[in-house]
């Protein structure tokens, strides 16, 4: 699989008004939580991630392809380093677990879920039918284009890359934009984590 990390990947940069900037940290809360579509996802050996088993737990999910050179490999190395940093900051149980979704499951689905642990054990990654990317992409602010192939059928893909930060209700809080201080960003989950608890005790 690494023979496929060969192909060119645009960025584009999540953007949105009425969303509060939290420290030095590039991420937002969300005014409000955002409900998303029920989808399910799968890997090459047709194990289900779907909606439901965002459900108690804290979930970090950002969008890619397999064969992005930078952004996609850089963004999940540094979740990595965030992920144990927040680690340190909150109890065992609601440490993030770390989805990543493939957009382009022509050419990935066959090797998607090697993905993910290439950059940690715990990292998940998949790949779903178009319908329901599409869904969650447009649910969670994000962005993608499959660009026009050239005359050998090879094709780039245009994504966001901002990080979808989803509670254990499911409902999505915040965004993180890379790249990530470990300790910025774990400051800012164990800050959103206890504006959440604070939520469900009122």
């Amino acid at each position: 699989m690494r023979a496929l990390f060969s192909l060119l990947c645009v960025c584009c940069f999540w953007v949105s008004a009425g969303h509060h900037a939290y420290g030095q940290v590039q991420g937002v809360m969300l005014d409000a939580p955002v409900p998303l579509p029920d989808v399910s996802f799968h890997d090459e050996h047709e194990t289900i991630y779907s909606s439901a088993d965002l459900k108690d737990q804290w979930t970090l999910i950002m969008i890619g392809f397999l064969t992005c050179p930078d952004v996609c490999p850089f963004t999940l190395a540094n979740l990595e380093a965030a992920v144990a940093e927040t680690g340190i900051r909150v109890r065992p149980e609601s440490v993030p677990k770390v989805w990543f979704v493939s957009v382009d499951p022509d050419r990935d689905t066959e090797y998607v879920s090697e993905y993910g642990p290439f950059f940690h054990p715990d990292f998940r990654s998949m790949t779903g039918s178009r319908e329901d990317i599409d869904a969650f992409v447009e649910a969670s602010d994000g962005f993608y284009r499959l660009m026009p192939p050239d005359s050998d059928g090879h094709y780039d893909v245009q994504h966001s890359s901002a990080v979808s930060v989803i509670a254990p209700d499911g409902t999505l809080r915040a965004k993180l934009q890379p790249p990530f201080d470990p300790g910025l960003t774990a400051e800012f989950l164990s800050r959103l984590q206890i504006t959440y608890r604070k939520e469900l005790s009122q």
